[in-house]
C-alpha cells in the first residue's frame, strides 16, 4: 500500500479549501490526484529557505506609553530588545476595541466589512459581533499555501473556532474575567478542566507554556515548515489581577500620582526621540471631566470611596483615593511586566530551535488603555488584596490618561489615545534596519497585506479588494508613502484620516478637524477655518460607510437584512451606560428645545405667547453658546425675555473668538429661525467672549441686526483670548493675526456697526481686568462717537465691579428693556 506523507496532504487540502472553495467532489478529486504523486509532494510543499517564521503577539488594552521602549517606567526588557534590533512604529493604528481589531488583524479588512462591528441595517449579532462572510479567510488559511503551520494561543473574539479557521493547534481562553482560575478554556477545541483556587496557575504565564509546547512540538515534528504563532494575551485587560511578587516590584512607584508619571513618560519620549517634535510638542491636556466610556453606578458602591471616575489633579484626591489608585496602577504595571517575562520565554524557545534570525516578530495592542470602570465576573471583595483572584479592579481614566501619553482619550474613542498604540517589528535575517523608528501611518489591516506579500500568498479569488497596504518596504529603510485614507467607526464614534488631516467626532458630538503633522495630540480644532476640507472628509467618511454597508450586505438574503433594520445600536444596557457616561452639557435653558444645525448644538427658548414682531416673531441671538453657557446667572434675564414674548436662540460654534469662519453657522441658525417664522432682524446679546461672536455676526450681516446688547463683552481679541489662542480658529499664525488686526479684529472693524446705525447697550465693570472696559466697551463707544452716532450707544459702568457673576450684571433692567424693545421692532 502506498504510504502517504500527511504534511503535504494537509497542506493541499487547506490550500484547496482556503483558496478555491470548490465542491466536495472537486476536493476529493484533487486529493486523489495528489495522493498519486506520493513522496514527490514533499519537495513541492517545502517552503523556500527565505520564508520566515511569524510570531504575532497581541496585547490587550495596552497604552501607547506603557512599554519601556515607548517611554514607560514598566520593565519590559524583552520587548525593548526587539525594538532595539528592529523597528518601532509611531503612527500605528487599530480599531479602538478588542474584537474589531482581531477581525481586521486576521483578515486584512475593516471589521465592518466582515460584519465584526456595528453597521446600520446589517446583522452583527450580540455585542455587534457577527458572522464573517465566506470570503473573509483568516491568516492561517491564507498562509497555508506557503506551507505554514499555525498556532493560536489566548483570546479569540472571532466567530467560529480557531481550529476550524485554519489553526493547527489552539489554546482558546473563553473565560476572560479570571487570571488565576479560568473555568472555560479549550485545547484544540476540547474543554479543559477548570482551574481551581489554590492551583499554581497564572494565565499570562500559562499562555507562554502553551506557546512553548506548540513550538517544541513544531521543532520535533514539523521542522521543515515555517510556523505562524499567534499569541493573543489578555493582559493588561481588566480585571487587574497579577502575581503578588510582580505587584511588589511596582508598589512604591505610583504613589507620586498620575500627573507626575505622565510628565516622566513624556520626558523619556522626548529623550529617545520617539515622536516627531513638529507633531507633538507637549502632551494633550487631561480631559478632567471625561470619565469612563460607560457608567455603571453600582460598581462605585462596590469599589468604595477609593475609586474615582475622573482624571482630576492627583493632589485633589483624598489619602484613601491616592492609596487605592496607586495600587491599581501597580497591578497594571505588574501585568505588563509578567507579559514581557512570558514573551521572553517564547523568545528563548525560538532561539533554542535555532530559528531566531529567521523569525519575524510583530508586537502590537488591540486598542489604547482603557478608562472603563465596572465589576463583572466573580465580583469584587473589598477585603481581598488588590490584584488577587477575589478582586475586580479596572484602570480607570486617571491612569488611562497616563498610559496613553501623550494622546487624548481612551479605548473605544477614535481620538489618538484610543486607536494609536505600539507596534514593534523584528526579523534579524530579513531586515537591514536596526533600532529605527517608522513614522508612516499604518493600520492593523496592513498586517495581513504585509504577510501575504512576504509569503507570496493571496486572498481568495472571490474576495473583494482588501483595504490594507503592505509595509514590507519599510523593513529596509523608511520610505515616504503616498497619503492614504484610513477610516474608523466604533460605538458611534467616527474618524477618518487623509494624509496628515484627521476628522473625528465622538458619539453625538460635532466633527473636529486636526492637522496631525503639527498636532497629533488633537488640541487645536480646525473645523472652523478649514470647514471646506472638513466637509469633504465627512462626505468621504459617509461614502465609505455606505460602501461597507453594501459589501457587508452583499451575501445576505433580503429577509435577514429586513430583520436587521430593526436592530439598533442605540439601545440596550451598554448604550444606556454610554449615554450616562457622556459629559453633560450644563446649559441652563428655559422652555427650550435643543437640536442640531450643520452638525452643531443649538437651542431655542420659546415664550409661551410670542409677541408679534414687525416682520416675524421677535428673538434674541445669544452668545457664547457653549456647553456651560448660558448658565443659571442669566436665567432671570431670560425669563424676562420669554415673559415679554421674545425667544432666545444660540448655536455652539466652540471657541470661535469672533473668527469669520464661524459665520456660516451663524447664518445657518439665522436661516433656521427665519424659516420658523421668526424675525429677520433679531437683537444680539453677547456675554464676555460672546461679544466677539455677536460682533462678528453684526459686522458680516449688519442688515440682519436690530440691536446689540452686552454684559462685559469682549470686542478686542488681543485682550481676550489673546492672539496665540485665537490664531488657530482664524486660520492664520499668531503673528499674522496680530499684524492684520484691521482685517480681522472686531474692534478694528466696528465702524461697520456705527455706520449701519445699530443701537448698542452694554453693562461693564470698571475694575474688569480680564476684559478691560477701556479697550473693549468704551473703545466701541469711541468708534460710535467718531462716526457721529453717540445717541445710539449706551454704556452703563458698574463701579468697582470686575469680571464676575455679580447679580447686577444679569438683572440690569435697562439692558433687558432695551433688548426686548429692539427685538419687538425687528
Amino acid at each position: 500500500m502506498l504510504q502517504l506523507d500527511e504534511t503535504p496532504l494537509r497542506s493541499l487540502r487547506r490550500r484547496i479549501r482556503s483558496t478555491y472553495r470548490p465542491s466536495a467532489f472537486a476536493a476529493v478529486a484533487a486529493f486523489i490526484f495528489f495522493a498519486g504523486v506520493g513522496s514527490v509532494g514533499r519537495s513541492m510543499a517545502a517552503p523556500p529557505s527565505s520564508t520566515p517564521n511569524v510570531l504575532l503577539i497581541l496585547a490587550d488594552d495596552l497604552g501607547f506609553s506603557d512599554l519601556g521602549c515607548y517611554g514607560g517606567e514598566i520593565k519590559t526588557p524583552n520587548l525593548d530588545s526587539i525594538a532595539e534590533q528592529g523597528l518601532r512604529f509611531t503612527q500605528f493604528y487599530n480599531t479602538a476595541r478588542c474584537w474589531p481589531t482581531r477581525g481586521s488583524l486576521l483578515t486584512g479588512y475593516y471589521a465592518q466589512q466582515i460584519r465584526r462591528d456595528h453597521l446600520p441595517g446589517v446583522p452583527t449579532g450580540g455585542g455587534n459581533r457577527g458572522q464573517r462572510p465566506a470570503w473573509a479567510t483568516l491568516l492561517p488559511a491564507l498562509l497555508d499555501p506557503a506551507g505554514y503551520r499555525s498556532y493560536h494561543i489566548g483570546k479569540w473574539h472571532l466567530d467560529g473556532m480557531p481550529t476550524e479557521s485554519g489553526f493547527d493547534r489552539s489554546y482558546y481562553l473563553q473565560d476572560l474575567g479570571r487570571y488565576f482560575n479560568p473555568a472555560r478554556h479549550l485545547r484544540d477545541g476540547r474543554r479543559l478542566p477548570a482551574i481551581n483556587d489554590g492551583d499554581s496557575f497564572y494565565l499570562t504565564s500559562a499562555m507562554a507554556d502553551y506557546a512553548v509546547e506548540d513550538l517544541k512540538d513544531h521543532a520535533a515534528n514539523h521542522a521543515g515548515e515555517p510556523f505562524f504563532q499567534y499569541l493573543a494575551f489578555t493582559a493588561p485587560h481588566f480585571p487587574l489581577q497579577a502575581l503578588p511578587e510582580d505587584i511588589a516590584l511596582y508598589d512604591p512607584i505610583y504613589t507620586v500620582g498620575w500627573d507626575v508619571i505622565r510628565k516622566q513618560r513624556w520626558k523619556r519620549m522626548q529623550q529617545m526621540g520617539l515622536l516627531d517634535d513638529d507633531a507633538v510638542s507637549s502632551p494633550s491636556a487631561p480631559e478632567r471631566q471625561l470619565g469612563p466610556p460607560y457608567h455603571f453606578p453600582e460598581a462605585f458602591e462596590i469599589l468604595g470611596d477609593g475609586e474615582i471616575n475622573k482624571p482630576v489633579p492627583w493632589e485633589s484626591l483624598t489619602a484613601e483615593q491616592k492609596q487605592f489608585q496607586a495600587k491599581k496602577m501597580a497591578v497594571h504595571a505588574a501585568m505588563v511586566h509578567r507579559m514581557d517575562v512570558a514573551i521572553g520565554r517564547v523568545f528563548q524557545q525560538i532561539r533554542a530551535m535555532d530559528q531566531w534570525d529567521n523569525t519575524l516578530i510583530m508586537f502590537l495592542s488591540d486598542n489604547g488603555a482603557s478608562a472603563e470602570i465596572m465589576v463583572r465576573g466573580d465580583g469584587h471583595d473589598p477585603e481581598a488584596p488588590a490584584g488577587s483572584a477575589a478582586s475586580y479592579l479596572c484602570l480607570g481614566p486617571g491612569w488611562s490618561t497616563t498610559c496613553n501619553t501623550p494622546f487624548r482619550r481612551h479605548k473605544t474613542w477614535t481620538h489618538e489615545g484610543g486607536i494609536s498604540t505600539p507596534m514593534i517589528l523584528s526579523w534579524p535575517a530579513g531586515m537591514t534596519a536596526r533600532g529605527e523608528f517608522r513614522r508612516q501611518p499604518q493600520h492593523v489591516i496592513d498586517i495581513a497585506a504585509t504577510l501575504l506579500e512576504l509569503t507570496g500568498t493571496k486572498h481568495p479569488a472571490d474576495a473583494p479588494e482588501p483595504p490594507g497596504q503592505s509595509f514590507l518596504d519599510q523593513f529596509a529603510s523608511e520610505v515616504p508613502s503616498e497619503p492614504r485614507t484610513l477610516w474608523w467607526y466604533h460605538d458611534e464614534h467616527r474618524a477618518i484620516r487623509q494624509g496628515d488631516w484627521k476628522a473625528v467626532a465622538p458619539e453625538g458630538e460635532p466633527w473636529e478637524l486636526y492637522d496631525l503633522s503639527t498636532d497629533r495630540t488633537e488640541s487645536v480644532d480646525l473645523a472652523l477655518p478649514r470647514g471646506d476640507r472638513l466637509d469633504q472628509m465627512v462626505a468621504t467618511w459617509q461614502q465609505m460607510l455606505d460602501d461597507m454597508i453594501e459589501l457587508a450586505s452583499r451575501d445576505l438574503p433580503k429577509s435577514v437584512l429586513g430583520a436587521a433594520e430593526d436592530q439598533n445600536a442605540r439601545s440596550g444596557r451598554m448604550w444606556e451606560a454610554q449615554q450616562a457616561a457622556k459629559p453633560k452639557r450644563t446649559q441652563v435653558l428655559i422652555n427650550a428645545e435643543t437640536f442640531r444645525i450643520k452638525g452643531r448644538h443649538a437651542f431655542l427658548m420659546r415664550p409661551n405667547e410670542p409677541a408679534d414682531g414687525a416682520t416675524g416673531k421677535p428673538w434674541i441671538f445669544y452668545a457664547p453658546t457653549l456647553s456651560p453657557y448660558p448658565d443659571r446667572n442669566e436665567s432671570w434675564m431670560h425669563q424676562q425675555f420669554l415673559d415679554a414674548g421674545v425667544a432666545v436662540a444660540g448655536i455652539d460654534v466652540g471657541e470661535a473668538y469672533g473668527s469669520p469662519h464661524s459665520q456660516r453657522y451663524f447664518d445657518a441658525l439665522y436661516d433656521d429661525m427665519v424659516s420658523k417664522g421668526y424675525s429677520r432682524k433679531p437683537a444680539l446679546l453677547g456675554r464676555s467672549r460672546g461679544g466677539l461672536y455677536v460682533a462678528r455676526f453684526a459686522i458680516e450681516r449688519p442688515n440682519r441686526v436690530a440691536a446689540i446688547g452686552g454684559i462685559y463683552p469682549v470686542f478686542d481679541y488681543t485682550d481676550y483670548p489673546g492672539v496665540q489662542r485665537a490664531a488657530a480658529v482664524y486660520g492664520v499664525s499668531a503673528d499674522e493675526l496680530q499684524f492684520h488686526q484691521e482685517r480681522w479684529n472686531p474692534i478694528k472693524q466696528s465702524e461697520v456697526l456705527a455706520e449701519a446705525q445699530i443701537p448698542v447697550y452694554i453693562i461693564h465693570g470698571t475694575d474688569d481686568r480680564l476684559v478691560p472696559i477701556a479697550s473693549n466697551s468704551a473703545a466701541l463707544g469711541e468708534v460710535y462717537g467718531e462716526r457721529g452716532q453717540q445717541e445710539l450707544f449706551q454704556l452703563e459702568q458698574a463701579a468697582g465691579q470686575g469680571h464676575s457673576a455679580w447679580p447686577g450684571f444679569f438683572r440690569c433692567q435697562p439692558l433687558i428693556d432695551f433688548l426686548i424693545e429692539a427685538a419687538r421692532k425687528g
